[in-house]
């Protein structure tokens, strides 16, 4: 199993917050007549049939055979030369998953002129699968984008492929500081392997239910049988009231089969305090309990606050740990958001692979030495032959 630890905060802030409530819409004095829709069947006239397009359709629409996966919603934001094109959709199909799914995203001027392209492919969408897709352009200083195209232009359909969905998130919500902010949740994995590389889809919304922003990025190791924090940095127009996150395999993931190996490192020894200033620092005791050298033991500190709300996720390598080391281990001092109230630290520790270590051997320069006198005095005392020009 993991190594894994929780260590409590204890913290006393004050938050403040106000609410308003909503004024209630004024009834109309009269109930309109409605008007007859153009292309509505009068009694006794044969009955109309609408053309089959799709509320929202894609670029590869085809009435005879459509497009398995239709466009739900689609917006893009756009904060100077930073935008961000955010979309939702769906494979409509119900006996079968779709594999390599080829997507087209172009952002346009007002003119209809290009302005930022990309092509991609999602690995797989389940039957019935709604998912999202988050992406990220700078344009050109100046470049004020009108609208923004997402096509999906090919995909293979595998009714023989039995995949299910080993990821679900709970509570998603949102949070900001100076420097950026941020969707967070808890990440959840059902499955018996350790996944590598799941990608992270954040959509953000208003109280209208309209996409303000997004982000994406990716969780490098997620636990069979286990949660972990995720954080996705994210571009907004306005404070998101809703968040949703959705977590997929990437082309990049992998699966890693349970063993003894999650064991290969102790861990011991370990708190988290918050400081006056609002920082958070800490650290564990580390050791490498085989005869191998570990290279690449990853680590995921993710702190939450009373409500069980995401707060900061911290995450990186430790490049290597030698046989039987013991090291003390800090991800260093950590700001915490100004406006969240940490009660809970959770560590995990991903033991690395086994490696090789090799001391690597040089030589000092001697006083007054440059680089290249040093080459020269090395190459004359291999060759032990006087060269001109080297005076050292």
């Amino acid at each position: 199993m993991p190594t894994r630890a929780a260590f409590s905060l204890l913290l006393i802030l004050a938050l403040f917050a106000a609410c308003a409530p909503a004024a209630s819409p004024t009834p109309s004095p009269f109930t309109p007549t409605p008007s007859i829709a153009p292309n509505t069947p009068q009694p006794g006239e044969p009955t109309w049939t609408p053309s089959p397009i799709p509320f929202n359709p894609t670029a590869t629409i085809n009435f005879e055979a459509p497009n398995p996966v239709q466009i739900s919603e689609l917006q893009h934001v756009q904060l100077e030369n930073h935008l961000v094109a955010a979309a939702k959709f769906q494979n409509t199909l119900e006996d079968a998953a779709l594999r390599d799914v080829q997507y087209e995203v172009l952002v346009l001027d007002a003119n209809g002129s290009r302005l930022a392209q990309e092509f991609g492919a999602i690995p797989w969408l389940l039957p019935r699968q709604t998912s999202a897709l988050v992406r990220e352009f700078d344009l050109l200083p100046g470049a004020e984008a009108a609208s923004v195209e997402l096509r999906f232009t090919g995909s293979t359909p595998d009714a023989k492929l039995k995949l299910q969905q080993p990821f679900t998130i709970t509570s998603p919500t949102f949070l900001v500081d100076e420097a950026s902010a941020q969707l967070t949740g808890w990440l959840k994995n059902s499955d018996d392997v350790t996944y590598t590389e799941v990608s992270l889809n954040a959509v953000a919304y208003n109280v209208k239910g309209e996409i303000v922003g997004g982000g994406s990025g990716y969780i490098e190791f997620v636990p069979p049988k286990d949660t972990v924090g995720v954080s996705v940095p994210a571009v907004v127009k306005e404070a998101p009231a809703r968040v949703e996150i959705y977590p997929a395999l990437s082309a990049y993931s992998a699966s890693l089969e349970g063993g003894k190996w999650w064991n290969n490192i102790k861990v011991e020894n370990w708190g988290f305090v918050t400081t006056s200033s609002g920082q958070l620092a800490g650290g564990a005791v580390l050791t490498n309990i085989t005869d191998r050298v570990l290279t690449g033991t990853y680590y995921i500190l993710t702190v939450s606050d009373n409500q069980g709300r995401v707060c900061l996720v911290a995450k990186d390598f430790i490049n290597m740990i030698l046989p039987g080391e013991t090291l003390n281990f800090s991800p260093g001092l950590l700001r915490l958001p100004k406006t969240v109230v940490p009660s809970q630290v959770d560590l995990l520790i991903v033991p690395g692979e086994f490696g090789e270590y090799a001391p690597v051997s040089y030589t000092h320069l001697r006083a007054h030495e440059t680089v290249l006198d040093l080459v020269c005095r090395l190459l004359l005392e291999k060759k032990n032959t006087i060269y001109k020009n080297c005076e050292y």
